[in-house]
C-alpha cells in the first residue's frame, strides 16, 4: 500500500466511482472502497469466482472425510467455547443450536448498508476456502445481497473476541429461515421465509461447520471499519483544505510549510501535509509566500503564525501515518480466514486458533478515532481564532457581514463547535483496554472491536459537522479579507488626496464604515470631530463607494476566488457557486447552508472537488 495518504484517498474515490455494475469475490482482492460502494448501492451484482468454487468444494470434501473417520473437531462435533468438553454426532442440530443461543440481542439495529457490508466480507473471507463450507453457503449470502434481503441485526451485543458472534448469528438465522428471523427487503420488513419465498430462493440447510463459519468472525467490525476509514481519509483532506483557507483568512504565511522544516524532522506524515498545504495555497494573494526574514519588520506584529497554522503539518502528520496503517490492517482483515478452526485441505490439517480475536481492528479503530480527535482539535482552534476580533487581524467580530450591533455572525456556530469538540473528545477515549471476561471465562480477553468501530462512526459524523462549520466560516472569512483589502485601498487613496480626514477615518474600524448606516456614522464623526469646516459630503461619498464594494461582495459579483490558492479557490467556488451559498450579511439561512455542505460531504459530492484539486499533484497510483 502506498505511503501517501493522499494517494490512498484518491484511489478510494476512484475505486468507488469505477464500480458500477458487478464485483467478483475471490478471497484475495476485496478493498475498502469495494465494501463501501457495494454496501451502499443496491444495483451492484456480487458473484463468486470459479476458482474459489473449486477450492471450496475440495475444502469441504476434506472436512467430510475427517468427520467420516471419526475425528473430533471443535465446533463440528463438540460444544462451543467453554462448553467444548461435550460431544455430539447430531451435526446439523449442533449448528442450529449455535445460532439459536447466539441470537440473543435486542434494541436498536444496524443500518442496512452496514449489514450488507458484513455479509459481503463474510462471503469473501469464506471464499478463501479455509472454513469447511460449501459453495452454496457463499452463494446464499450473495443471493441475499443481490436480492436486497438484509437481516435485522441488533446494534449491541458483540465483544469481537470470538468474532462478532451475536450480529453474525442473525445473518445465519436468516439464511436458514429461523422462525423469528426478520429481514428488510426493498425497504419492507418481513420474515426471512417470506422474503426468500418471494424471490424463489431456498433456505440453507447447515453443514457440519457452516453455522460456526458464518458466525465466528469479525466481519461486522471490518465492515464498519471500512466505512469509517473511507470517510476518515476524506475528512483528513478536508481538514487540510480548511487549514489552507484559515491561512488565507488569518493573513498567514506558507513559510510554515517550507521543505527545510521537514528535512530537519523527516517524518512522512508532516512532510505530506506540508506539501499538500503548499500546493493548496499556490498562487494565493491572501497568504504570504515570502520568507519573513526578507520582509520589513513591524513592531507589535507577530513574527510568525500561531500554532493552529504554523504547526498544522506536525499536528496532522501523525494522523496521515495512523490512517495509512489502519487501512493496511483492515484490508488484510477483509481478505483473511478469521474463523476457527482453520480447515486446510492443502496441507490436510485442521488447526484451532484465534484469528477471530479482533484486537488488531480494535486498536486500529481506537487510533483512527484519536486521529479524528486531532483533526477536530485543530479545526476548533482555528475557528476560535477566526471569530475572535482580537485574534483575526482586523476582521469583524464573529465574522459577521453586517452591522456589528445587530449581526452576531457565526456566534451560534462557535458555540456549536465547542459542543462538537467536547463530544468528540469523549469519543476519543480508547475502547480496546476495556476488557471483561465473558462466556464461562473462556473468552477471558476480548477486543470489543465492533464497539470501537461504532464509536469511530459516531466520531466521523461529529468531525463532518466540524468540517462543515469550518468550510462555511472560512469562505466567509476570505470574502471579508478581500472586502477589507478593497475598502482599505479605497480609503488610503482618499486619504492621500485628503490628508485632513486621516485622523477622523482612522478612529473607525473599516467594517464599521462599511456596515453601519451612513447617517449614524456621520453623526458619530461629528461628535468626535474637533476640527472645524470639515466637508462631510466628501466622507459620505467615500462611504457610498465602500458600500458599493460591499454590495458587490453580498451579491457575489466580486471575484474573491481570484485571490485564493489554486486549491482553495476550487472549494470556494464549490460552496459559493455549486451549492449556491451566499456571503452572510445578516440574512436567514445559516442552518440551511450548513446542511447543504454537510450533505455534500455525507453524500460524497465533495469528493469530485477533492479529485479536481489533488489529482494535479500526481500522487494517485
Amino acid at each position: 500500500m502506498s505511503t501517501s495518504q493522499l494517494a490512498i484517498t484518491l484511489n478510494f474515490i476512484k475505486g468507488r466511482k469505477n464500480i458500477t455494475s458487478s464485483v467478483e469475490l475471490n478471497g484475495k482482492s476485496l478493498t475498502i472502497p469495494y465494501v463501501v460502494v457495494t454496501s451502499e448501492k443496491r444495483n451492484i451484482r456480487i458473484s463468486l469466482s470459479a476458482n474459489s468454487t473449486e477450492d471450496l468444494s475440495e475444502n469441504v470434501a476434506f472436512l467430510e472425510k475427517e468427520i467420516q473417520k471419526g475425528t473430533v473437531i471443535y465446533g463440528v462435533n463438540t460444544g462451543f467455547g467453554g462448553s467444548a468438553n461435550v460431544r455430539t454426532w447430531r451435526l446439523e442440530d449442533l449448528q442450529k443450536s449455535l445460532i439459536r443461543h447466539l441470537t440473543a440481542g435486542m434494541g436498536r439495529e444496524f443500518p442496512s448498508d452496514k449489514v450488507r457490508a458484513a455479509m459481503l466480507i463474510r462471503a469473501n473471507c469464506l471464499a478463501k476456502a479455509y472454513s469447511g463450507v460449501r459453495p452454496v453457503v457463499i452463494k446464499s449470502l450473495l443471493d441475499m445481497i443481490n436480492y436486497d434481503i438484509t437481516p435485522a441485526v441488533p446494534l449491541r451485543g458483540s465483544i469481537s473476541s470470538s468474532g462478532d458472534l451475536m450480529p453474525l448469528s442473525y445473518i445465519a438465522a436468516a439464511l436458514i429461515g429461523s422462525e423469528n428471523s426478520r429481514v428488510v427487503k426493498n425497504g419492507k420488513t418481513m420474515s426471512s421465509r417470506e422474503a426468500f419465498e418471494e424471490e424463489g430462493l431456498d433456505h440453507l440447510v447447515l453443514g457440519p461447520k457452516e453455522g460456526l463459519a458464518i458466525a465466528n468472525a469479525t466481519s461486522f467490525t471490518a465492515g464498519l471499519a471500512s466505512h469509517v476509514l473511507y470517510d476518515a481519509n476524506i475528512l483528513l483532506l478536508l481538514t487540510q483544505i480548511c487549514t489552507a483557507l484559515a491561512v488565507e483568512v488569518l493573513k498567514g504565511t506558507t513559510e510554515s510549510f517550507h521543505p527545510l522544516i521537514n528535512e530537519c524532522l523527516p517524518h512522512n506524515g508532516p512532510k505530506e501535509v506540508a506539501e499538500n498545504l503548499k500546493f493548496l495555497l499556490d498562487e494565493s494573494k491572501l497568504a504570504t509566500d515570502t520568507l519573513s526574514m526578507h520582509l520589513p519588520d513591524e513592531y507589535g506584529k507577530l513574527k510568525q503564525d500561531r500554532y493552529s497554522l504554523r504547526t498544522s503539518p506536525q499536528w496532522l502528520g501523525p494522523v496521515v501515518e495512523t490512517l495509512n496503517e489502519s487501512c493496511r490492517r483492515i484490508t488484510i482483515e477483509l481478505n483473511s480466514a478469521n474463523d476457527n478452526p482453520i480447515v486446510d485441505h492443502r496441507r490436510k490439517i485442521i488447526v484451532s486458533g484465534g484469528n477471530f480475536q479482533g484486537e488488531t481492528m480494535s486498536v486500529a479503530m481506537d487510533q483512527t478515532r484519536q486521529g479524528l480527535g486531532i483533526c477536530g482539535k485543530l479545526l476548533f482552534s482555528q475557528f476560535s481564532e477566526i471569530v475572535n476580533a482580537s485574534l483575526n487581524f482586523g476582521l469583524p467580530p464573529n465574522l459577521c457581514g453586517s452591522d456589528i450591533n445587530l449581526d452576531f455572525g457565526f456566534k451560534g456556530c462557535d458555540i456549536a463547535m465547542a459542543s462538537y469538540m467536547a463530544e468528540l473528545d469523549h469519543f476519543v477515549n480508547p475502547m480496546s483496554n476495556h476488557v471483561l471476561s465473558a462466556e464461562m471465562h473462556n473468552q477471558s480477553v476480548n477486543s470489543v472491536g465492533l464497539v470501537s468501530s461504532r464509536l469511530s462512526a459516531e466520531a466521523i459524523e461529529i468531525l463532518q459537522m466540524m468540517v462543515t462549520n469550518s468550510l462555511l466560516l472560512t469562505v466567509q472569512g476570505v470574502d471579508l479579507r478581500y472586502l477589507k483589502l478593497l475598502v482599505v485601498a479605497e480609503m488610503d487613496s482618499f486619504i492621500k488626496e485628503n490628508p485632513g480626514f486621516k485622523h477622523l477615518l482612522k478612529e473607525f474600524e473599516w467594517y464599521e464604515l462599511v456596515f453601519s448606516d451612513i447617517a449614524t456614522t456621520i453623526d458619530r464623526m461629528k461628535r468626535n470631530d474637533g476640527l472645524n469646516g470639515v466637508n462631510y459630503t466628501e466622507v459620505e461619498n467615500l462611504i457610498m463607494r465602500f458600500k458599493k464594494i460591499y454590495q458587490a461582495v453580498c451579491d457575489g459579483s466580486v471575484e474573491t476566488w481570484k485571490m485564493l490558492g489554486k486549491g482553495t479557490r476550487r472549494v470556494y467556488n464549490f460552496i459559493r457557486n455549486d451549492l449556491h451559498i451566499p456571503f452572510f450579511c445578516g440574512q436567514e439561512g445559516i442552518h440551511v447552508w450548513l446542511q447543504k455542505i454537510l450533505d455534500s460531504i455525507q453524500k460524497r459530492d465533495i469528493e469530485d472537488v477533492l479529485m479536481d484539486i489533488f489529482s494535479e499533484l500526481g500522487h494517485a497510483t
